[in-house]
C-alpha cells in the first residue's frame, strides 16, 4: 500500500515538522554545546593535522661503534667489544657492546671432570652413565668418577678442557670504562606514498658533536654512559651483568611546504627489567680458535657480558590532502547535532518526572507531541457556554453531559 501511494505522487517532498518558542536558557544550552564543539573540531583540526594524510615510516639503521679500552693486560678495540646482531626480528636494529667478561683460556679436545652439578656429581663409577650428555654438560659422559677437588668427585667427559666453572662476573666490570664509547646512529627514513627520503644526519653535520638533549638534541653520535643515564640506569651496575637498552628515534613529519618539520627526537629505556631474580641481565658466549704447534687445536673460550642496544624507529610522515580534509568536516558536522539532543533529553526526562511541573514545558510538550489514537476511542466534545474542547479518550456508557476528559486546546 505504500509503495502504492509513492507511485500516485513520486515528486512530493516530505520535510520534518519543527516548533519555535522563546527560551532563553535552550537558546544558551544550544550556543553553548556549539562554541564547545567548534573549538573541539578547531583544535583537532589543527593540532592533530586532520586535513593530512599520513603514512607509516620505512626506515633502515646503521651503527659505527668507536672507543678503545685496557683491561686484563690488553687493548679492547672495536673489533673485540662491538658485536652486531645477526638476526633483526620485527624491524628491529640490535648492536653489543661488551662490557664484562669471564675468559677459559688453553682449551684442548680431551677428557677431564666435569663442572659440579647435581648429575654430574658422583662416588663411583656407577653414577656416570658412559655415553650420556646432559643440558648443562660440557661434553659427553665417560662413564669414569674422577677427582674434581679434593673433596668432590664429578663424572669424567670428552669435552673443551679444562671446562669453564660457573663464576658470577667480576665487580666492577673489567670494560667498565666502555661507559666512554661512542655510537654513530645512520637512520634513513622513507615514505613511500610521498616519494620521500630524509635522514637523521644533515648535510652541515658536526662529527665532533655529542648527543644533549638540550644542547644538541638533533646530533646521532651517542655516548653509552649519556644513554643510560637518559635511561635513568647506572652504567657501572648494569656493566656487570649487562642488560638491554632501547634507543627509541621518532619521526613525526610535516611535508607541507608552508609548514615543513621533518626531524627525529631521541628516547631511551630499558627493556630487560633490572628487578628480575632469574637470568639477570644478557651475556652469551663464544670462541676464538689457534692451532698449536703439533697441529692440535686449542681455543680460547669468552663469556660475554654486556649491554644490547636495540633500535626502534617509529612515526608518521603527513601531508594535505583535500580529500582528507572534506572527510574530517563531513564527520564533525553531525557533533552539532548533540545540542538538540541534549534539549530533547532534558525535555524527554521533564515529562516523565512528577514531581516538578512547569506551565512552559507542558506547553511545549503539547505541541511537540502528539499522540495518536484509534477514531473509536477519540472524541472531541464542545460546549456552547465553554471556551475549550474536551478531549474524550474512551468509549462512552453515559451522556455527554457528564463526560470526563482532559481539556484540549
Amino acid at each position: 500500500m505504500v509503495s502504492c501511494g509513492c507511485l500516485k505522487d513520486p515528486f512530493h517532498y516530505d520535510s520534518p515538522k519543527s516548533i519555535r518558542f522563546r527560551s532563553v536558557g535552550c537558546v544558551c544550552a544550544k550556543w553553548f554545546i556549539y562554541v564547545v564543539i567548534a573549538i573541539y573540531i578547531c583544535y583537532t583540526l589543527i593540532a592533530d593535522k586532520r586535513y593530512q594524510e599520513k603514512e607509516e615510516v620505512t626506515s633502515s639503521v646503521r651503527t659505527s661503534v668507536k672507543g678503545v679500552a685496557h683491561a686484563v693486560s690488553r687493548i679492547w678495540d672495536t673489533a673485540e667489544y662491538a658485536i652486531p646482531m645477526q638476526a633483526s626480528l620485527n624491524l628491529i636494529d640490535s648492536f653489543f657492546v661488551m662490557t664484562n667478561v669471564i675468559q677459559t683460556e688453553n682449551q684442548i679436545q680431551s677428557r677431564c671432570p666435569e663442572a659440579p652439578f647435581a648429575k654430574a656429581i658422583c662416588s663411583t663409577d656407577k653414577s656416570c652413565e658412559n655415553g650420556s650428555a646432559y643440558v648443562h654438560s660440557n661434553g659427553v659422559q665417560t662413564g669414569r668418577c674422577v677427582q674434581y677437588n679434593e673433596t668432590l668427585k664429578t663424572c669424567e667427559v670428552t669435552a673443551w678442557c679444562p671446562v669453564p666453572m660457573e663464576e658470577t662476573p667480576p665487580v666492577p666490570a673489567v670494560l667498565r670504562s666502555s661507559e666512554d664509547f661512542t655510537v654513530l646512529i645512520k637512520n634513513n627514513v622513507h615514505f613511500p606514498k610521498f616519494n620521500y627520503t630524509v635522514q637523521n644526519i644533515s648535510p652541515n653535520f658536526n662529527s665532533s658533536c655529542t648527543f644533549n638533549k638540550i644542547t644538541s638534541p638533533l646530533c646521532p653520535i651517542f655516548r653509552l654512559g649519556d644513554i643510560l643515564q637518559e635511561a635513568k640506569e647506572n652504567f657501572s651496575e648494569v656493566a656487570v651483568k649487562g642488560g638491554v637498552i632501547a634507543i627509541e628515534i621518532k619521526w613525526d613529519c610535516n611535508l607541507d611546504s608552508w609548514s615543513y618539520y621533518c626531524s627525529p627526537e631521541y628516547g631511551f629505556r630499558r627493556l630487560d627489567g633490572k628487578t628480575r631474580t632469574q637470568y639477570p641481565g644478557f651475556s652469551y658466549r663464544f670462541a676464538r680458535y689457534y692451532k698449536r704447534e703439533n697441529g692440535k687445536e686449542q681455543r680460547t673460550l669468552f663469556r660475554a657480558y654486556g649491554i644490547r642496544f636495540d633500535i626502534l624507529v617509529f612515526g608518521t610522515g603527513g601531508k594535505f590532502r583535500s580529500v582528507e580534509l572534506f572527510t574530517f568536516i563531513g564527520s564533525t558536522i553531525t557533533y552539532f547535532g548533540l545540542a538538540f539532543t541534549a534539549i530533547e533529553i532534558l525535555f524527554s526526562l521533564y515529562n516523565c518526572s512528577g514531581c516538578w511541573k512547569i506551565q512552559f514545558c507542558d506547553n511545549i510538550i503539547r505541541k511537540k507531541y502528539e499522540t495518536v489514537l484509534e477514531p473509536k476511542q477519540v472524541m472531541l466534545v464542545s460546549y456552547v457556554d465553554k471556551p475549550h474542547v474536551i478531549l474524550i479518550k474512551r468509549p462512552l456508557k453515559t451522556s455527554l453531559q457528564d463526560a470526563e476528559g482532559s481539556i484540549f486546546e
